[in-house]
């Protein structure tokens, strides 16, 4: 590497020292005559690295120092088969370095996908839908009206109409107000039917009751059942009811494990409403997720509620 360096005429300090090529003299100036040479300059000798100063100079007529480095070669040495961290092996062997688990990404996916077919599939004991259906061959009618009464005579739910009669009349256990019934309660279906001459005629079914239902919501399934239909579902006398087991699995597989669920009890006094309720939250505590610290319990009374009580499970606003 050469690196010319030029002075300029006169006292300069080394800041003024120029990377570059001086010109001689000055472009356009008329020649003149040659002077004498001078006399042998001394060798100008710069200070050895790692300290020193050369101070001010003084440099007579145009002059260039031409120094020259010398940069040793560049030897790159890298073999990557020898160095350190890196080693050569088959794609068979790096690969079984460490085994695949191929159930971990199921388990990841099955995380928060819902299963397509319901778990436990051979517990029916809720029923969904459709809980009684009003069948009738009456002729002739211009407008009817039915209503579902309660054993109290208390009015549940109520159509109306014009015209022919739908062979078929569903209830899906809902009351007038969205809310479902309870189970346990005997029900009865009144219609009442005129004819175009304004004669009316009434008819009253045979009385029925409730199953246990599920009714499915916008915030999770609620399911209702009476007690008498929660002991009879025991399974062998075990202890364990397969209503409260399907309950769980209904839960589970729908609800949030990390909202709340409420145990609402009725009964016709404050006592057994509450003693009911405790008995189911105990029941299903260890088959739901997140056990007793989802569970709330609520109790009402209700003159009209059957013996032993009612009892519904719903995430909070459910219904």
């Amino acid at each position: 590497m050469d690196i010319a360096l030029a002075f300029l005429r006169g006292p300069v300090a080394p800041a003024a020292l120029v990377l570059g090529l001086a010109a001689a003299g000055t472009a356009g100036a008329r020649p003149e005559a040659s002077p004498p040479p001078p006399a042998p300059a001394a060798a100008l000798s710069l200070p050895a690295q790692g300290g020193g100063s050369l101070g001010s100079l003084t440099v007579e007529g145009a002059s260039q120092v031409r120094i020259r480095f010398e940069r040793p070669a560049l030897k790159i040495d890298l073999d990557p088969l020898a160095a350190p961290g890196l080693a050569s092996a088959s794609t068979l062997a790096i690969l079984e370095r460490r085994t695949p688990d191929l159930a971990l990404p199921l388990l990841r996916a099955s995380a928060d996908e819902r299963a397509v077919r319901t778990p436990r599939p051979w517990l029916t004991g809720f029923a969904v839908g459709a809980l009684s259906r009003l069948r009738q061959d009456v002729k002739g009618v211009a407008r009817w009206q039915l209503e579902i009464v309660d054993a109290h005579g208390a009015v549940v739910s109520q159509r109306n109409g014009e015209g022919a009669l739908p062979r078929e009349i569903p209830w899906d256990g809902l009351r007038a107000d969205g809310t479902p019934a309870p189970c346990g309660i005997a029900y009865a279906h009144v219609l009442t039917a005129r004819d175009k001459a304004g004669n009316t005629r009434r008819f009253v079914g045979e009385s029925f009751e409730l199953p246990a239902y599920r009714v499915e919501t916008a915030n999770g399934p609620c399911l209702l059942f009476s007690a008498a239909q929660w002991r009879a579902a025991d399974l062998a006398g075990s202890g364990v009811s397969s209503l409260l087991v399907e309950a769980a699995t209904v839960l589970n597989l729908h609800t949030d494990p990390d909202r709340p669920l409420v145990v609402t009890a009725t009964a016709a006094t404050i006592d057994e409403a509450g003693q009911i309720g405790r008995d189911v939250v105990e029941a299903l505590a260890p088959l739901v997720g997140g056990g007793e610290r989802r569970l709330e319990l609520q109790t009402h009374v209700s003159a009209g509620a059957p013996e032993g009580g009612t009892v519904q499970v719903a995430a909070p606003g459910a219904l």
